[in-house]
């Protein structure tokens, strides 16, 4: 029976890593196309364009080396790895340890590579977007940090898995800090509205679409798939706070209520960047270090709180 169980477990987590990103992704952009009044594509037409996009031939810059197609595999494999070690989505197998500290600069190396990948193509316009994501890194490191950090000192532990283990909402104020803190800079991290307007076609403007200008093909799909299961995972641990925080919910729940939960939660917060998207502007360049200091602000707040709930 436990081997069944783990099993299933082990089967929904790895149909959640294959279809959640392209539904989570489908669904950002049909929220934002019914605010405008369009219909939008269905919800499942990312999997459709990575199908697509999979079957078509590639076209390599002259001056590419075998660090560009590199970075674009390791890139999905560091995402592949994280989806199934992190707690984004519930219930998991036991996957092992998740070390915050090993969780964060996993993401900082893929963005590394994304970087490298860039430049590697000789494009005046991939060095160009590489040092402004090489500039938003730094400053959105801290609050990412603290916003995970002020929880696992409550859990005593910076393993992730046991942080999220923990379904009592005595400190709910915490987790809503926490989750807030982490969603902010998970908007700078994936280089989404205000901070870049994914959705751009000046080259000049754009932070992460500059740097995958040069990808097409199979190559472009590993990067599209990678950064969608990249957005799964960080809105995926922010909506896994807000969970924590209702009370009572997920106490002493069967696994079938938590995918529900955990798979709602989701979708709520995907929704809700959706209706940001669509009703705030991409901020001028010198205006971005305000909205993270939003973001590092509520997670020194939430370091405080942890401070405070650690000596009582």
């Amino acid at each position: 029976m436990v081997n069944i169980q783990n099993a299933l477990l082990w089967g929904y987590l790895l149909v959640s890593i294959v279809i959640v990103p392209g539904i989570i992704t489908g669904l950002i952009r049909k929220v934002k196309a019914r605010l405008q009044n369009r219909i939008g594509a269905p919800v499942w037409q990312p999997l459709l364009d990575l199908i697509k996009l999979f079957r078509k031939e590639e076209t390599l810059s002259e001056t590419a080396s075998w660090l560009f197609r590199f970075s674009s595999a390791l890139n999905l494999s560091i995402a592949v790895y994280l989806a199934i070690t992190s707690p984004w989505i519930s219930p998991r197998p036991d996957t092992g340890a998740c070390d915050l500290f090993l969780f964060l600069y996993l993401f900082a190396a893929m963005r590394l590579f994304t970087m490298l990948g860039a430049m590697d193509t000789g494009s005046p316009f991939g060095p160009f977007a590489a040092s402004r994501e090489a500039t938003l890194s730094f400053m959105v490191e801290p609050a990412a940090i603290l916003s995970l950090a002020s929880l696992a000192l409550v859990a005593r532990s910076s393993d992730l898995t046991v942080v999220f283990s923990n379904y009592t909402s005595q400190h709910w104020a915490l987790w809503v800090l926490s989750g807030s803190a982490f969603l902010l800079a998970s908007l700078v991290e994936l280089s989404r509205m205000p901070i870049d307007d994914p959705t751009t076609h000046l080259e000049l403007t754009m932070v992460h679409e500059a740097m995958i200008l040069e990808a097409s093909g199979k190559n472009l799909a590993l990067v599209e798939f990678a950064n969608a299961l990249k957005l799964s995972i960080l809105f995926g641990i922010s909506a896994q706070c807000f969970l924590h925080a209702i009370p009572g919910l997920m106490v002493n729940a069967s696994p079938t209520i938590h995918g529900i939960a955990g798979l709602t939660g989701l979708s709520l917060v995907a929704g809700s960047v959706g209706i940001f998207e669509s009703l705030s502007v991409k901020l001028n360049w010198r205006a971005a270090p305000e909205f993270i200091a939003y973001s590092l602000a509520v997670a020194l707040i939430a370091t405080l709180a942890a401070l405070g709930a650690d000596f009582v």
